[in-house]
């Protein structure tokens, strides 16, 4: 997860609202400072949540390598 004290690469998982379409929001941060993202939407069950919680984190742990 993000420290902005960490020297390095973190990411920030952040639940998305519904009116944005729900779902997952990563950003990505190398030394404290936010350097990219992304959105993963989801539909308005509990299995396509979880789903796209799945895929943000996998992007935020290959961010992090």
């Amino acid at each position: 997860m993000h420290d902005a004290d960490v020297i390095g690469r973190g990411y920030e998982l952040e639940r998305r609202s519904v009116a944005l379409g729900g779902g997952w929001r990563v950003r990505f941060f190398e030394d404290g400072v936010e350097a990219g993202g992304g959105v993963f939407p989801s539909g308005p069950s509990r299995e396509a949540s979880a789903a796209a919680y799945r895929d943000a984190l996998e992007a935020g742990e290959e961010w992090i390598g």
